[in-house]
């Protein structure tokens, strides 16, 4: 029987340009409703895994490669709506949007991020599968979240998380002392284990303002913030103790942003995949929206 080899097509961006845009300008012609089932089919891949999110961003020089959609069960099987920016068999990224719960609670009965990554992940690979949280994700917060699809990848990354480099979107209240300013090991509020005991911590970012947003009489300022220790929670913190809490971080901010979702977006992450430990470098545009608020 003759092997058939499959046609694989590279894809290079001439400017940064999110992954729906990249295709539009190659395939000219092209519905964006067919672009989109590209990618909803898991015909495009980046660094040898399957995106499938209209919103990660290909920067300039850098390249995906199509493989030409055959249709049947198994590649029906796998077609979601998960915005997924990167899966291999270690590690599975997705862009999680505003309000999406990530992880289920005791009381909560609905869907979760990790619930619909496991049912997704089944229908794939037509066998039972385990994901394992690396960081903690509020429900308000949106962007960049990970999990592990096995234990030892699970502890890679967590293990190196609080120095994974992460780079965010923020909105931030009050006057800014600096427009921007760079910290290293700046010491934030100690924590109280479950022993009892204060446990200290730091945290290592830098920040600049990128634009100044004019709501009614008062001026909030967009951010983007560069963190190389720390988790999230940590960077709300650091944010928080300097006077300029994140708008709608509740408990944080002023009450009258509560009709909002947190304005706080994970859009780019540098990793270390667990098993080659290759460098990984995901990044994702802002949620549409992002800078409206509500009062």
């Amino acid at each position: 029987m003759q092997k058939v080899i499959e046609k694989i097509m590279r894809i290079t961006a001439k400017k940064d340009s999110n992954l729906l845009n990249l295709l539009v300008d190659f395939f000219q012609g092209t519905s964006t409703t067919k672009l989109k089932k590209m990618i909803m089919y898991g015909c495009i891949s980046y660094n040898g895994a399957v995106v499938k999110s209209l919103e990660m961003i290909i920067k300039k020089g850098e390249f995906v490669e199509y493989k030409k959609y055959t249709g049947g069960a198994k590649i029906a099987k796998q077609k979601t709506d998960l915005p997924v920016i990167y899966e291999d068999r270690n590690l599975i990224v997705i862009n999680k949007s505003c309000g999406v719960k990530f992880i289920s609670n005791v009381s909560y009965k609905g869907q979760t991020i990790c619930s619909i990554v496991k049912s997704y992940l089944k229908r794939k690979y037509n066998n039972q599968e385990t994901v394992f949280p690396i960081c903690r994700v509020e429900d308000a917060e949106s962007g960049l979240c990970v999990l592990a699809r096995d234990k030892r990848s699970a502890d890679f990354l967590s293990k190196n998380w609080h120095t994974t480099e992460k780079r965010y979107l923020a909105i931030v209240q009050n006057d800014l002392s600096q427009t921007s300013a760079k910290f290293n090991n700046h010491p934030l509020q100690s924590i109280v284990g479950k022993d009892g005991e204060e446990i200290p911590r730091t945290i290592s970012l830098q920040y600049k303002k990128i634009e100044e947003l004019c709501l009614y009489n008062e001026k909030l300022h967009l951010l983007e913030v560069i963190q190389t220790e720390g988790s999230v929670s940590d960077c709300r913190d650091f944010f928080a103790e300097i006077g300029n809490p994140i708008i709608a971080d509740l408990g944080k901010s002023d009450l009258k942003y509560r009709n909002n979702f947190m304005k706080l977006c994970l859009t780019e992450l540098k990793l270390r995949n667990p098993e080659t430990r290759q460098n990984i470098n995901l990044a994702i545009e802002p949620p549409r929206g992002f800078k409206t608020i509500n009062l």
